[in-house]
């Protein structure tokens, strides 16, 4: 068995309680945990939860990847309570916020290096505008030193360790191996409503002989060359994937988004660990429910704590770019 497998069967998420959640969905583009808000800067959240709570809520979003490190970040807001009317939540400042490496030992313990402990602040990365940051934590690195920015291994353990208003939470993710993208393909051309010519774009790769492989897919086009974070990335509502049911086969996963011709599409797929596609199936889960307060939802939280939910999502990431024909 080797390392990624290892990886893959022996992590245990922190804690796989299940938060029941209302979930607001709405149309939001700013890097503030707690509302999908739309602003033309270009920034979004992933998701928002108002949970049925006599106290607020830690709300969670980190990741850990191989390939982007200024997209190795994490986004912290405190939920509104169900006594509350507003919709958006509040960012959280001033946050005590590390992530630790740590290798897996033969005896099934992981060693955590803390003398290589990157310890994230508040910071104002290119893509995200200024005096909308509050609440995102970042490697300082990313500005002073981008080449020794914090920058996902894979076959390595991570530990994410908050502390607010001394409260400490912690979650662990493997971080697995890429699967190699084989190649992408263009078909499925049609003319939109609006007149353009569009087409699909399908994703060929060799799932691994190992069982347990998951995936998400994002992807980066001209709508959202200029936007920052996994969420502001095409997702389709979140592409997912597993090999429960075709293991070890060669699989061709074409998208339902429409490309225009002549765009330049970069596709990005992440092998994940179980833990954290159950929380994103969750996720899609409580995003097609009909509307805001409307259908109770079980959102698979990945964060230990009081109070808490969310996800560290360890992405090994593989990519590929093609143009729309």
């Amino acid at each position: 068995m080797n390392d990624s497998t290892k990886a893959l069967h022996l992590y245990q998420p922190v804690n796989q309680n299940k938060q029941k959640h209302w979930f607001y969905h709405r149309a939001v583009n700013m890097a503030m945990t707690g509302t999908f808000l739309l602003f033309s800067a270009g920034c979004e959240k992933n998701f928002d939860i108002g949970l049925a709570h006599t106290e607020p809520q830690l709300v969670v979003e980190a990741y850990i990847n191989t390939e982007i490190p200024e997209y190795n970040y994490v986004i912290l807001s405190k939920s509104q309570t169900a006594e509350n009317t507003e919709i958006t939540s509040i960012p959280v400042k001033n946050a005590l916020v590390k992530i630790s490496e740590g290798s897996l030992m033969q005896n099934n313990t992981i060693t955590w290096d803390k003398n290589a402990t990157v310890i994230l602040k508040e910071t104002t990365l290119p893509d995200v505008p200024a005096g909308i940051s509050d609440g995102i934590y970042t490697d300082p690195k990313l500005q002073t030193d981008p080449a020794q920015a914090l920058r996902g291994i894979p076959g390595k353990y991570y530990l994410l360790e908050i502390e607010v208003d001394g409260e400490a939470y912690t979650a662990v993710t493997p971080l697995l191996y890429p699967i190699p993208i084989d190649h992408l393909s263009t078909d499925y051309h049609y003319t939109d409503k609006d007149g353009s010519s569009k087409g699909r774009v399908t994703v060929h790769f060799k799932d691994p002989d190992t069982t347990g492989n998951y995936q998400l897919f994002y992807w980066r086009h001209s709508d959202n060359q200029k936007s920052f974070g996994w969420g502001s990335l095409g997702t389709s509502k979140r592409i997912i994937n597993s090999d429960e049911n075709n293991n070890g086969s060669y699989m061709h996963l074409t998208n339902s988004y429409g490309f225009v011709r002549g765009d330049s599409i970069t596709y990005y797929m992440a092998n994940v660990p179980r833990s954290v596609y159950n929380f994103w199936d969750s996720y899609n889960k409580a995003r097609n429910s009909s509307g805001p307060l409307s259908t109770p939802a079980s959102l698979l939280n990945t964060i230990n704590g009081k109070n808490v939910t969310g996800c560290f999502s360890g992405l090994a990431i593989s990519s590929a770019t093609i143009v729309m024909d």
